[in-house]
């Protein structure tokens, strides 16, 4: 609560008065304290901050306000320096007449004669220069914090909106992706006329609602992800029969963890794609999945004939957009290896997951289609 109150001070544009006032209130007690020090009555330094305030406010203003935008930022570095120059010395300036014809004289000070060389000591000295600039730097010192801090903040928003951007696209390339590949699986079921594809269709049905309502999320409950991987295997398995063996293992605490939704996917259809559908004989793949505490471990082999065929030399869409997909949603908390290891086509993936606050059903609400 304290954090937000002083923020809202430090950088909401409502609170720039009070701002102002709170910097006048230190101006006034440092002024008070350094000139009244060892003097028995603080009228003189009270006095000091009545008639050299507004100057010193109006230097200090000119430069947050004018120079530093419009010179400094822009990085018009000589004009600056001229245009500083000419505002210190005018306003050193302005000090001296001030002290000299009002307050002097206010305080009983008679007008000394001054001679040139004097005058020039007087408007120049080393002491004018540092009251003046007290509060000058405090001003500017908060003037360029809040400009630093709101540039960094739209810098931070600008980021984060391409990021999001750049998921959606993401995300928009995936779906397409993995719906062609499901309903090609379908389409071969139909056109073999095969008793399965009713019971195929409702998988499919399943598959569809958690693509098109519950991946819009940003995150998805694990066991729910892992269920559809079982769903989508199962609609590929009919496609091979006895011909493929696929062996499941998943192990851990995986209830109450969440997970970029589709992040296995396009590793899964890779496998089917460039590996099951490329070998002549009996093939076979192994799925592991295990958590320990939050960190997850993602193992998928498949058997692979002894030629180039069998592994792309390029990775498809998919597999381009997850490893995208990893480094946007868990940077520097992930690692990805994949590659020919004996005959076999091995992926393997770590990252770390978060817990969700709330479990949720593994049941999705959305209808999915009945065959009646």
């Amino acid at each position: 609560m304290k954090k937000e109150f002083f923020k809202q001070i430090i950088f909401e544009r409502r609170c720039r008065w009070l701002r102002l006032l709170l910097l006048l209130a230190f101006y006034f007690v440092l002024i008070v304290w350094l000139d009244g020090n060892g003097r028995n009555s603080m009228r003189p330094a009270i006095d000091l901050y009545i008639f050299f305030m507004p100057i010193v406010l109006l230097y200090a203003s000119v430069i947050a306000y004018w120079l530093i935008p419009s010179f400094l930022l822009k990085r018009k570095y000589f004009s600056f320096f001229l245009l500083y120059c000419c505002g210190t010395s005018i306003s050193l300036l302005l000090i001296f007449l001030d002290a000299t014809y009002l307050y002097n004289p206010l305080h009983g000070i008679p007008a000394p004669h001054y001679s040139m060389v004097e005058i020039y000591r007087h408007i120049f000295s080393l002491a004018s220069f540092l009251d003046m600039h007290i509060f000058t730097m405090l001003f500017i010192f908060l003037k360029l914090f809040k400009y630093w801090y709101l540039e960094h903040q739209q810098k931070l928003q600008v980021e984060k909106e391409k990021l999001n951007a750049e998921l959606q696209l993401l995300k928009a390339q995936l779906h397409p992706h993995f719906l062609f590949n499901t309903l090609n699986n379908l389409y071969s079921l139909v056109y073999e006329k095969s008793d399965k594809a009713p019971k195929m269709l409702m998988r499919l049905s399943g598959l569809l609602s958690y693509v098109l309502y519950e991946c819009k999320a940003n995150e998805v409950l694990l066991s729910k992800e892992i269920s559809i991987i079982k769903d989508y295997v199962a609609l590929e398995k009919e496609r091979y029969g006895e011909r493929l063996d696929i062996s499941f293992n998943f192990s851990g605490d995986i209830e109450d963890k969440m997970i970029a939704p589709m992040l296995f996917q396009p590793f899964i259809e890779n496998t089917f794609k460039h590996g099951t559908s490329e070998q002549l004989g009996k093939a076979w793949m192994s799925i592991d999945l295990s958590v320990k505490g939050n960190q997850l471990y993602f193992k998928i082999i498949n058997s692979c004939d002894n030629n180039p065929v069998a592994v792309p030399e390029k990775p498809g869409v998919g597999i381009e957009n997850v490893k995208k997909r990893l480094g946007l949603l868990y940077p520097g908390n992930f690692k990805l290896q994949n590659g020919v290891e004996d005959d076999v086509y091995i992926v393997s993936l770590s990252l770390e997951l978060k817990a969700s606050e709330i479990k949720e059903s593994s049941e999705s609400n959305i209808p999915v289609l009945k065959i009646v």
